[in-house]
């Protein structure tokens, strides 16, 4: 034991002062009356034994009172079991996790994990002497990083709110921190050891766990549409993910489609534990526009994610460019629809402009590839372009070869003429997405076409149709950004019957339907990387792109070239709803943001599972048991403080004062 003040025990010679007293007082003579002389001396001796016991008790409590007096001035204490980092003058780091997943309630206390978090927060601040300067940060550094005082620092982790950024230690900006206080619910999806990578050794860091009363929690993972191609007035499939992250299922939970906040679609699901259920809705929209739209779970009491955005913009014409040296062009197929807008060039005379434009483009038959074409057609694949090849009548092989070649697809022709044999195509696989929609019923016995195999290959990305023999016969080979399709045999009634079979039109118009792509995506997340757009038109480019929510306007760094514009979500844009991109007094589109999904999983480590994480390499980072706020002060106070005594002994110096009091007027003789 040591003490603060020792210099105060030299108070301890005031003792002697209720001791002398003590002593005269028992050589005073004491008047007792009585009213029978032959009581004197029996009634002398009892009252003698029973005085001498009341003055032994009270100068007892007289003494022990002023010992522990002075004892309580001289604050004794007991040594702290760790000196490592000092407590005075030091700079203290306060970390509170204010991320979404903090929303949840406390397993003991009626309030949420922040609530709990910024009053053991505010414990902490209390810990330590007022001169001591603390650095406050949440999800991100709260006034840029500033070191405030402690009266401060209270006010500052009241004004903490729920971020939609994801919870991270905080870097040291300058001095590195004496001690580093994280108070988090420590999510099992966001916190891992290399958290703890970039934080100084000398620096005692402090992890308290938040117990939360449930893990549950339903979210919407993410939406798709069965068909990019979205019809107008017609019906429409909507794909929607949804993942139970608890460990138990939940029964009948209801999920809503709105368009324009009118709802269009609802059902009730069970979603079982740890897994992801897809629920199917259909809707139609109605005009040109652009269309907000947003589907919605009711789940509680995690409520951030149970909102999916999404815009949804009806398709332009899929753009078909075909180039041919066949007098029979595919003109009849696509340009009878109004949904197709098809061109058709010889190819010695292209428009390179329009083709790269272009949605699709079909190389039908065509014997000879210039140099040009070859390259134009190779860079308009890997920017995004879906290529058709068909194969030409002819066998000038060499003419494909640099095509080929640049698109890195192992293919060669096979020297098939119109007298080789003919193969029958199997079945296509009524499961493969490429097919969904086409067949009302699905027949396995069906009359497949015929066709000669001008070109062979291996390695392609997915095979649409076989031979029956298993050879491909039309595949997809993902390059770049885009895709080719290669067609094993020509258009030509001598080498397939395909043309004049009923599957050509659907297989057609589907190659045309998957190689749509919208300008924008459904939806994006905040906080993700570049986002990528259509630039605004040459002449009204002036000015700066912003992102406005209401009356709030963010602008984000952004890039325009090649006709595109490339920004990046503001660090600050934290709200998940609907933006509009504007280029000065215009707008340009409407695009929906959607919360990450990385609070949504709940799942947390304990504090037993925390120091198993640690381990015993890193001295310098103690993990605390689940408690309230007293508990985590007294186990900090122990550790760096020492057990200060001064309050013990302010106790006993005031019950021996009141068992004084008690022996004065309660015991007679």
């Amino acid at each position: 034991m040591a003490f603060l003040y020792p210099s105060f025990l030299f108070a301890l010679g005031a003792v002697a002062v209720p001791i002398l007293l003590h002593l005269v007082q028992l050589r005073r003579a004491k008047r007792v009356m009585f009213s029978n002389v032959k009581f004197i001396q029996v009634s002398k001796d009892l009252t003698a034994s029973q005085r001498n016991l009341k003055e032994l008790l009270i100068l007892l409590c007289r003494i022990l009172f002023i010992v522990f007096l002075v004892l309580a001035f001289a604050q004794p204490f007991l040594p702290a079991s760790d000196t490592v980092a000092g407590a005075t003058n030091a700079k203290v780091s306060i970390a509170v996790d204010n991320s979404y997943s903090m929303e949840r309630m406390h397993a003991e206390e009626d309030l949420t994990l922040l609530n709990v978090a910024t009053d053991q927060a505010k414990t902490v601040v209390n810990l330590f002497p007022a001169s001591t300067a603390f650095q406050i940060s949440g999800t991100e550094r709260i006034k840029h990083g500033a070191v405030v005082q402690g009266s401060e620092a209270a006010t500052l982790l009241d004004q903490l709110a729920y971020s939609a950024n994801t919870f991270a230690m905080p870097t040291a900006s300058g001095q590195e921190p004496a001690h580093l206080f994280v108070l988090s619910d420590f999510q099992k999806q966001t916190f891992s050891l290399e958290n703890l990578t970039s934080i100084d050794a000398a620096t005692q860091v402090h992890l308290v766990p938040l117990a939360a009363a449930s893990t549950a929690n339903v979210t919407i993972d993410s939406v798709y549409l069965e068909d990019e191609f979205i019809r107008t007035g017609a019906d429409n499939t909507l794909h929607v993910l949804l993942h139970n992250t608890g460990a138990e299922a939940a029964a009948d939970v209801p999920v809503k489609l709105f368009i324009q906040d009118q709802q269009v679609a609802a059902l009730s699901l069970d979603l079982p534990p740890n897994q992801v259920t897809e629920a199917i809705m259909t809707f139609r929209t109605t005009g040109t526009g652009l269309t907000r739209a947003y589907v919605q779970v009711e789940d509680y009491p995690v409520e951030f994610d149970n909102t999916y955005y999404f815009i949804l913009a009806p398709s332009a014409a899929i753009t078909v460019t075909e180039v041919t040296d066949d007098a029979a062009s595919l003109r009849r197929l696509y340009g009878s629809e109004a949904f197709f807008n098809f061109s058709s060039y010889n190819s010695g005379n292209i428009d390179y402009a329009k083709l790269a434009i272009s949605d699709l483009v079909i190389l039908n038959g065509v014997e000879s590839l210039s140099s040009a074409l070859a390259a134009n057609l190779s860079n308009y694949v890997k920017e995004g372009g879906s290529l058709v090849v068909v194969p030409p009548v002819g066998q000038s092989t060499g003419a494909y070869a640099s095509l080929f070649q640049n698109l890195n697809i192992a293919a060669s022709f096979t020297g098939a003429s119109a007298a080789s044999a003919k193969t029958n195509l199997a079945a296509p696989d009524p499961n493969n997405p490429f097919f969904r929609s086409i067949f009302s019923e699905f027949d396995a016995k069906m009359q497949m076409p015929v066709a000669a195999r001008s070109i062979a290959w291996s390695r392609a990305s997915e095979d649409i149709l076989k031979y029956r023999g298993g050879a491909s016969f039309l595949s997809r080979f993902d390059r770049g950004n885009g895709a080719v399709y290669l067609l094993a045999a020509p258009l030509d009634d001598a080498y397939s019957t395909l043309p004049n079979h009923a599957l050509f039109v659907p297989i057609m118009y589907r190659l045309a339907i998957e190689s749509y792509r919208q300008q924008q995506q459904l939806a994006y997340t905040l906080g993700s990387g570049t986002i990528q757009l259509p630039a605004a038109p040459q002449q009204s480019r002036e000015g700066v792109y912003q992102l406005q929510q209401d009356t709030v306007a963010f602008i984000p760094e952004q890039q325009v070239r090649g006709g595109k514009l490339y920004f990046n979500v503001p660090a600050g844009m934290d709200n998940a709803g609907f933006y509009t991109l504007q280029l000065q007094d215009s707008t340009l589109t409407t695009l929906a943001f959607n919360y990450g999904k990385e609070e949504s999983y709940l799942a947390q480590y304990t504090p037993d599972e925390l120091r198993a994480l640690v381990g015993e390499d890193k001295p310098n980072v103690h993990v605390y048991d689940y408690g309230d706020a007293f508990s985590i002060k007294g186990e900090f106070e122990k550790r760096y403080f020492g057990v200060k005594l001064w309050k013990y002994c302010l106790i006993l110096c005031l019950f021996f004062l009141m068992a004084e009091i008690a022996l004065i007027r309660f015991f007679r003789t």
